[in-house]
């Protein structure tokens, strides 16, 4: 039982479930309402925040109801249509959610509410004086004066026949300086090709932190009064922005002082809006303690629509469980895998001492429970499994917050958000994309100015996808940003001394680009808050070959950037075709695996002073699982001409495919098709490239599961990291 909240170990279970599922799609939601008018959408958010305001009370949480309340009270206007949604509301209601996320870490902590609510539901109040105040004072609107230039700057529009508005903004008073982001308001007129007549305050006065918290503007513009105010929004800490149609410029022309516009004259841009419906809105009233689940297909960094299409879902009932309990089904799978492998060896080494009619039963007895087992296990994956979406939801709001402070204008784009993986994973990939999106933006996205330079849309467009493929995740961050420069990367490699002045010559670009990957790399010119420092890409590529995947970057300059992770779909239980070489029992994923063939001597041949063998009429390189491990023997020999043709006839080619290439490796023994149980590395052998994992394999030997990708990389680079003795396995060195 709880010191401060009515609130029992079980009840805490369901309480807390259901208030992270609600702040996860608030996350996500309000996002989406800032460029959305959709009432389902506005619904939707307000269901969410009257469920935490029930769930707060029923456990005696009265700071956590009241600012609830106080949010649910501004959400209701919205969704009938009494106030309009401007970036400051939805600043406000972040503060909100990240506010009532502290009230749960209190819970956890048993400890009293650490928040001050008063302050934040004043501010939450506000956002409805706000609305109150400009109402009135749009009634009546004082219009700053006119000095020559303006005059001239006003005549020339009125005879052209160009759209003059009026630009109303109010800054909120208690968010980071709100004369600056007067100024900001400035800026983004003119980014978006305005010229401002005159203003109150003048620009002079904002750069000296002077005048009124309010600006109101005259504005000559090609972009009608709709548009200019949805761009203006995207300034954050704004209470209210209103663009208005200017209709009696010629009047104010033939006027020596400042005019006072009478309403009839200024016609205020209002949210494009579907009315609700009576039957709509008392559906959402009575379905108000009702989660709904959706799938977001598109969300907006800081200027563009987003999109969002719901799915419902009409499965079975479900119940909810603890990690905990899914991990040890898991771990119980995973033996009955192991075990169900050695009867397999118990069956061949019986063979000979039982009767046929006994080797029958025990067949039988064994294939049934392989059956049960395999049964068992896909049913754990796949309560095991969630979709990605669980990852990205976390960054329409991040893209957001970043842009802002950036003063950036980004789209983000998402898709393959139901691919379904690993829940391991999911809490493991998250801070990696997290890194790749904050560097897209810093450093990949250009500023409006440089993209109108450029010839580029205004708007940076930022992917997030995720697709299934082989029995992995490809998780796909994209920009149409400035790209990486290659040149840049290698002199600064050159200046670290990472590499020398000859090797960065003879690089190729694909190899320039791969560098951003090594500690303290970095080209950015100025450090940020965000990224700058060179640290963290390299944390990043070790995070992802930690889950036994792998990262890569593509980069085409001045049109963007791709980072592609490549996630195996389940860390537990994987699929492999069984090798031995030099008495070492080594384990190839199976989704790799194309064919397997004996290895002719007349099929060998030289190609780049590198092994390959003639596959129908296609050369193949190879490589030697021994000579890459080191294993005494086995180490790979000279190919110089007619030596690589003395090697001997009994071994093996795996013919393998990585991404879009076909390589092949040499092998003694096949030991045929097998389920393994992926176990972690210990000292000292995790530090052995090439290698993801071991498994207990049914006669009780350790068989070494393979990393591909990396089995690629040292191949060609013909780094050993262990050099044994001869005659030694790599579980040998491991062990001395």
């Amino acid at each position: 039982m709880s010191r401060y909240y009515d609130l029992t170990p079980d009840e805490a279970d369901v309480f807390f479930a259901e208030a992270n599922e609600l702040l996860e799609s608030l996350d996500s939601d309000l996002v989406l309402i800032e460029h959305s008018n959709d009432d389902e959408l506005i619904n939707r958010i307000f269901r969410a925040v009257h469920t935490l305001k029930g769930a707060a009370g029923s456990i005696g949480h009265e700071p956590m109801a009241h600012l609830a309340h106080a949010s649910e009270t501004v959400l209701d206007k919205v969704r009938k249509h009494e106030l309009g949604v401007s970036s400051g509301m939805v600043d406000v209601l972040f503060v909100v959610v990240d506010s009532l996320k502290q009230f749960l870490n209190d819970i956890v902590d048993d400890q009293p509410p650490t928040v001050n609510v008063d302050a934040l539901v004043q501010r939450v109040n506000r956002l409805l004086e706000a609305e109150d105040e400009a109402v009135g004072q749009q009634s009546n609107v004082d219009l700053p004066p006119l000095d020559d230039a303006g005059r001239a700057m006003m005549q020339e529009a009125v005879n052209a026949e160009q759209n003059i508005v009026v630009v109303y903004a109010d800054a909120d008073p208690d968010g980071v300086a709100p004369l600056a982001r007067l100024l900001q308001v400035y800026m983004q007129i003119e980014q978006m090709g305005g010229q401002i007549i005159t203003a109150t305050p003048t620009l002079e006065q904002l750069e000296n932190g002077q005048g009124q918290r309010v600006l109101v503007a005259i504005v000559v513009t090609d972009l009608i009064s709709s548009t200019l105010q949805e761009d203006l929004e995207q300034v954050a800490d704004l209470l209210s922005v209103q663009v208005a149609d200017f209709t009696n410029a010629a009047d104010m022309l033939l006027s020596e002082a400042a005019a006072t516009v009478q309403p009839e004259s200024i016609q205020w841009s209002e949210p494009v809006a579907t009315p609700e419906a009576p039957e709509a809105a008392g559906a959402a009233d009575a379905s108000a303690d009702t989660a709904s689940t959706e799938e977001s297909n598109s969300a907006v960094g800081n200027s563009a629509p987003a999109k969002r299409q719901n799915n419902t879902n009409s499965g079975g009932r479900t119940v909810r469980t603890s990690i905990e309990r899914l991990d040890n089904l898991m771990n119980l799978a995973g033996e009955l895998v192991t075990d169900r492998n050695r009867m397999f060896k118990i069956y061949e080494d019986l063979s000979h001492a039982l009767t046929e009619e006994q080797l029958q039963v025990l067949n039988d007895t064994i294939t049934h429970l392989s059956t049960i087992t395999d049964q068992l296990h896909d049913e754990v994956v796949k309560a095991r499994m969630q979709p990605i979406e669980y990852v990205f939801n976390k960054f329409p709001r991040l893209v957001r917050q970043i842009s802002q402070e950036l003063g950036k204008q980004v789209e983000l784009v998402m898709s393959g958000q139901d691919t379904e993986v690993d829940r391991s994973v999911i809490e493991q990939v998250s801070d990696p994309l997290l890194h790749l999106v904050r560097n897209a933006i810093d450093h990949g996205v250009e500023k409006v100015e440089a993209r109108l330079e450029k010839g580029k849309a205004p708007v940076g467009k930022l992917t997030l996808s995720a697709r299934s493929e082989e029995g992995n995740i490809i998780i796909t961050i994209a920009d149409d940003g400035k790209g990486i420069d290659a040149e840049k990367v290698k002199q600064k490699a050159v200046n670290m001394g990472l590499i020398t002045r000859d090797q960065a010559t003879a690089m190729t670009y694909a190899e320039a680009i791969d560098m951003v990957f090594l500690p303290g790399l970095s080209t950015a010119a100025q450090v940020s808050d965000l990224s700058g420092r060179g640290v963290g890409m390299d944390v990043v590529r070790s995070n992802i070959q930690r889950l036994n995947g792998s990262v890569v970057a593509y980069s085409t300059p001045g049109e963007g950037t791709v980072f592609e992770l490549r996630l195996p779909l389940t860390l537990a239980i994987i699929p492999t075709l069984l090798v031995e070489v030099r008495r070492q029992v080594f384990a190839l994923p199976l989704h790799n695996v194309l064919e397997i063939f004996k290895l002719e001597e007349d099929q060998l041949s030289t190609v780049r002073r590198r092994e390959a063998v003639y596959v129908r009429g296609e050369i193949l390189p190879i490589f030697r699982l021994a000579g890459i491990f080191g294993t005494g023997k086995g180490k790979l020999p000279p190919v110089e001409g007619a030596a690589s043709k003395k090697q001997s006839s009994g071994e093996f080619v795996v013919s393998l495919n990585h991404r879009d290439s076909r390589f092949g490796v040499v092998v003694e023994k096949l030991l045929g098709k097998q389920d393994v149980v992926i176990k972690s590395l210990g000292y000292p052998i995790n530090n052995v490239r090439g290698l993801s994992g071991a498994t207990l394999l049914g006669d009780g030997r350790i068989g070494l599961i393979a990393d591909i990708a990396a089995l690629v990389g040292l191949a060609l680079s013909q780094e050993h990291t262990v050099a044994p003795a001869a005659d030694q396995s790599p579980m040998e060195v491991a062990e001395a």
